[in-house]
């Protein structure tokens, strides 16, 4: 007879073979062995897709799923859809964890019969020629300092957890609550950010949240190609404003609480504006607009009681909601180029699993060498320069 599943852990995976073996490495190795590993392959034609059949073939627990092009929302949707696990958890592709962590948290999410298990995670540098490996506690653990441990709440009593990153893959959640509630990431493809929804829904249907004070996941930020990385300022204002709507349509009881409203505009503050003023980041004419729904939704008092912001910042944003041409400043303004015609001579050989690809780009000089060695490997040199 088989034992019954406790933690079904979903890993969305991506162009990560740097770091998947040592992702997957962390899972297997877990204490808590009655879990299901289900690795999302989103397709991309690198090593990845070998790593995860090497696993899926070694391990019984192992559920490979292979998706070209679905995006990290349909990856993660994908695994909950097939997930036999009492609970489930996310893992992304280019982290890792502690071997106790499915362990510690099911047992604290099983004892207290919680719907949402929290924790805090590490924030995760590896070395290079300029540092050495960095861990640091998340920066935000120290507002939980309030929350009760050994205890179920409501996102009503400790609105914190909506004040800072939705870090949806240092927690637990059970499996009949998400569908249930029918509880799902947004599917866009390409999109970033597509977990704001799920924050939402996930704290706002429950009144059994529970908080672990102790940290088992580290968050790498130093891979260059991961989202966390490459900040997409205009997905972020979508997403937020898709936010803005499902809490409308859905919870409007809930964002009338000013502790969680406050909370909401603290992380939206971090998120967009702090992006925009003080790093200098530009916005598109469709942002400019969705800015403007947005501040239409929020009034002086709101900005006044957003707790842990500088004084010089509501100062700022006030200012902002008062004027919103103000904003126009920050305004991408495209350059005027004259159409440009592009020429390009192609040539491709073949040499048993070898591929060998040239393209010269007659206008720009640039002379370029794409060797690919099966489905593996690719080469990629470019020689010239833009005039």
């Amino acid at each position: 007879m088989k034992k019954q599943i406790k933690v079904s852990i979903i890993v969305p995976i991506y162009k990560v073979e740097k770091y998947l073996v040592q992702c997957i490495d962390s899972i297997i190795n877990q204490t808590l062995k009655d879990i299901e590993i289900i690795l999302v392959d989103e397709g991309d034609k690198d090593a990845c897709r070998y790593i995860i059949d090497h696993y899926e073939q070694t391990d019984d627990r192992v559920v490979a799923i292979h998706k070209k092009n679905g995006g990290y929302g349909a990856s993660v949707n994908n695994g909950i859809d097939i997930a036999r696990g009492e609970y489930i958890g996310i893992v992304e592709s280019d982290d890792f964890i502690k071997a106790e962590m499915f362990e510690e948290l099911y047992k604290y999410a099983h004892k207290l019969n919680a719907d949402v298990v929290k924790s805090p995670y590490f924030e995760y540098y590896e070395k290079n020629k300029n540092r050495p490996e960095l861990i640091n506690d998340c920066h935000w653990r120290r507002w939980t300092l309030k929350v009760p441990q050994d205890k179920l709440f409501s996102l009503k009593d400790h609105p914190v957890f909506v004040s800072f990153h939705a870090s949806l893959w240092s927690a637990i959640y059970k499996t009949s609550y998400l569908r249930k509630h029918n509880i799902r990431f947004q599917e866009i493809k390409g999109g970033a950010y597509v977990d704001h929804s799920f924050r939402t829904e996930a704290l706002m249907n429950t009144k059994k949240i529970a908080w672990l004070d102790k940290p088992f996941y580290f968050y790498r930020l130093s891979n260059e190609l991961s989202t966390t990385n490459s900040f997409n300022l205009s997905a972020m204002i979508k997403r937020w404003n898709d936010g803005r709507k499902l809490l409308s349509a859905k919870y409007s009881d809930y964002i009338k609480v000013p502790g969680i409203r406050y909370a909401l505009l603290r992380d939206e503050f971090c998120c967009i504006y702090d992006k925009i003023l003080f790093l200098n980041y530009k916005i598109s004419e469709t942002d400019y607009n969705l800015l403007l729904e947005n501040l239409n939704n929020i009034t002086e008092d709101d900005i006044n009681n957003i707790y842990d912001l500088l004084p010089e910042h509501k100062h700022i944003l006030q200012k902002i909601k008062s004027n919103p041409k103000l904003l126009r400043r920050f305004l991408n303004k495209p350059k005027k180029n004259k159409k440009i015609k592009w020429y390009a001579c192609n040539a491709s050989f073949y040499l048993n699993k070898i591929t060998i690809h040239l393209l010269k780009y007659m206008r720009h000089n640039i002379f370029r060498l794409k060797i690919r060695l099966g489905e593996t490997y690719t080469l990629d040199i470019c020689l010239g320069k833009v005039k």
